[in-house]
């Protein structure tokens, strides 16, 4: 088995200290003093988010001013391949780490960049949002009601150890789904891994990815079992997916029934031409990243199809989705970002996309899983 980096994110008590663990270090702070400290700042980022760099020299501002009592450390999901490259081009001052797997991310349900979160020196989350919000005058508040400190790299490990779960870059057959040992989330966890593209989740999750409807539209009872796919690149079309989830129903002894209901949908105008969407060089996000990146205002997506957008836009708005012309859906990929938390908004960037799109009544369908 290849040994790999992978973070571990826990607050453990060792010697009545608090730890945090992380994969890999970029580059050590250059405006933190070395002595021990009260205060921790984790920095959530990620290279291809502009306001995440904006923040960055903020924070730099910050660090600079409380030397002694704060540490920041600017953590991204990236390969540091990546990440380094980036800071030949942005220098920062900060301390910058890598978070490989994004447990970090996962463990604090990190859904919209810039996020920060501050901690005492016994791993209490003080405060967390956007960083940008954070001011000196709230720094020196935390610092006085939390007097207690503890070494740098006491608070802050570094480890790697065998990953267990490590998938191959090939399979042996077009698609495999098996139980995975994940805590249930409120969202499916897409991701790419080489040319496989993985979905954990529930069942009733990942069905409703391969139908590529929202999750709302898909009803199972006791749907307790959490579960990943994987499907080879060559085997990831629409018609063919839905194909998948017929399959992996049948042979874990279900059926799907449907049923059409009529309500709100956002009824779909595909462009016949594809000149308006992005290219694949807007976002990259290397080869094992998520697929999306959702916060509470809009999403953004790397090298994925019209389907795999237009199914992500549906299961964030709850909505179910109608495409009036489905012969203009491509294959093709494309990196994506959309605002969606105001209506006129998502409707107006859609537009800028070549794509029409009306808020209105219609039938959708709902699926049931059964035994």
């Amino acid at each position: 088995m290849k040994n790999i980096f992978l973070i571990i994110f826990s607050f453990i008590s060792l010697s009545g200290l608090a730890q945090m663990t992380f994969s890999e270090r970029v580059e050590y702070s250059e405006l933190a003093t070395p002595k021990d400290k009260s205060l921790f700042f984790v920095d959530f980022w990620a290279t291809w988010c502009v306001p995440c760099v904006h923040v960055s020299s903020y924070l730099n501002t910050i660090q600079e001013q409380f030397r002694e009592d704060l540490y920041i450390v600017s953590l991204t999901q990236e390969r540091s391949d990546v990440v380094r490259s980036f800071l030949e081009r942005h220098p920062t001052k900060l301390a910058v780490s890598i978070d490989y797997e994004g447990q970090n991310f996962k463990q604090h349900n990190v859904r919209a960049l810039p996020y920060g979160i501050l901690f005492n020196a016994n791993g209490e989350i003080l405060w967390k949002g956007n960083p940008a919000n954070i001011t000196p005058r709230m720094i020196r508040s935390f610092a006085s009601k939390n007097k207690q400190t503890t070494p740098i790299y006491d608070f802050l490990k570094y480890s790697s150890y065998e990953n267990e779960e490590e998938i191959t870059t090939t399979l042996d057959k077009d698609f495999e789904i098996r139980e995975a040992n994940i805590p249930a989330n409120s969202f499916p966890v897409i991701e790419r891994i080489n040319d496989i593209t993985s979905v954990k989740g529930s069942l009733s999750q990942i069905v409703a990815y391969l139908l590529k409807v929202s999750e709302k539209q898909v009803t199972l009872k006791d749907n307790f079992t959490q579960y990943q796919l994987l499907i080879q690149k060559n085997f990831n079309h629409s018609w063919k997916e839905k194909e998948i989830a017929h399959t992996i129903l049948k042979d874990l002894g279900y059926t799907l029934k449907t049923e059409v209901r009529a309500g709100k949908i956002l009824e779909i105008h595909l462009p016949e031409s594809t000149s308006a969407y992005w290219d694949k060089d807007q976002i990259d996000w290397g080869t094992k990243n998520p697929k999306f990146l959702v916060d509470e205002s809009q999403f953004s997506a790397d090298n994925i199809s019209v389907n795999d957008f237009l199914y992500k836009l549906s299961d964030i708005l709850e909505t179910p989705i109608n495409i009036k012309n489905t012969q203009n859906i491509t294959a093709e990929l494309f990196d994506w970002q959309l605002h969606y938390q105001f209506s006129d908004l998502m409707l107006s960037n859609l537009s800028d996309l070549g794509i029409e799109a009306k808020e209105t009544s219609g039938n959708f369908t709902r699926y049931f899983i059964e035994k």
